[in-house]
């Protein structure tokens, strides 16, 4: 019987594939797992260099290479493996993020075992950028704002305080089968689906966080989310947060307001977003954008602060120091 089945997608990681693959390998269990790996269609070795494990391991990693890249069909390509999954729970980890703990699979199935109502399990990550592993830099929490709903310690969380945590790393998520290929059609939507997926997941029971660091997350690779995101597109950022406000609102009429309190505190941050990339300063001033403030703690505030109060003067700030003028 499977217990875990793995979704890795893959895509032009032929310098990451390998070490993913290998982190996978080295999980040590008291249960069977699958490796399910999408090979979308790279352009690069990535395909041959899964080839190469798959004639290795022939009982343990399945796959499916791809002819024609499904991701920039707008497909979501999670679900082309997940239909394939025979363990109890999901595993994700992206072909360019790795594992670092050959332990990591049977804590997290412990604790899921132990516990039923528990539907998420996810831990910490070290971040790497270019090839150099900052084992001072955790991924939890990723921004300033998160950092409210961050903890030292193992703890629950529900969706609503998982979506203030903001960024889990992808590769550290474990759920239950089922819950996603069950799912509602806005997942496939969502701007950012990883996201989506952790709030869905979540609101059918609750999520658990281990504070271990038991894998890495790759920042800055060529083609992924975060590194389109930082690109400066002015248009398409202000797409994008306008695509995040519409999710928001759908998964808090989804979850009849349950999480309510929480999504509207998240709502407000990206209208914050929404306006300085317009530079609408006058809607800052509205008192709706004080609880942008409530995220924030210590010497952290400031900064938020004069973006709602200043937001020309932390506006000409941000040029000149793009610039190097100060």
């Amino acid at each position: 019987m499977i217990m875990v089945s793995i979704n890795c997608i893959t895509y032009n990681h032929e310098a990451y594939i390998g070490q993913t693959i290998e982190g996978f390998l080295m999980q040590e269990t008291d249960f069977d797992f699958e490796i399910l790996i999408h090979e979308d269609a790279s352009t690069d070795r990535t395909a041959e260099i899964v080839r190469s494990y798959e004639r290795i391991h022939p009982d343990k990693i399945r796959v499916i290479y791809q002819t024609e890249n499904q991701y920039s069909k707008g497909v979501f390509v999670n679900l082309l493996n997940e239909e394939r999954a025979r363990g109890k729970y999901v595993a994700l980890c992206d072909g360019d993020d790795y594992w670092i703990d050959p332990h990591k699979l049977q804590k997290q199935v412990d604790y899921m075992e132990a516990n039923p109502d528990c539907t998420l399990c996810f831990h910490d990550a070290y971040v790497e950028t270019d090839d150099t592993l900052h084992t001072d830099w955790r991924v939890i929490p990723w921004m300033p704002e998160n950092r409210k709903y961050a903890s030292f310690e193992a703890r629950t969380y529900n969706a609503g305080e998982l979506q203030l945590l903001g960024f889990i790393p992808t590769m550290s998520m474990l759920y239950r089968n089922g819950l996603i290929m069950d799912g509602p059609d806005w997942l496939s939507d969502a701007p950012a689906k990883d996201g989506a997926m952790k709030l869905y997941v979540a609101s059918h029971g609750y999520a658990y966080y281990m504070p271990e660091v038991m894998s890495v997350y790759r920042y800055g690779v060529a083609g992924s989310a975060t590194t389109i995101w930082n690109e400066g597109d002015l248009e398409r950022d202000i797409a994008r947060h306008e695509a995040f406000i519409r999710f928001i609102d759908t998964f808090d009429a989804y979850s009849n307001g349950q999480y309510h309190q929480e999504m509207e505190l998240s709502r407000i941050s990206f209208e914050v977003g929404l306006h300085r990339l317009r530079r609408d300063y006058a809607a800052l001033k509205s008192p709706r954008y004080d609880r942008y403030l409530d995220r924030f703690v210590g010497k952290e505030r400031i900064r938020p602060y004069l973006m709602v109060r200043h937001p020309i003067v932390t506006e000409l700030l941000i040029r000149l120091r793009s610039r190097q003028l100060i």
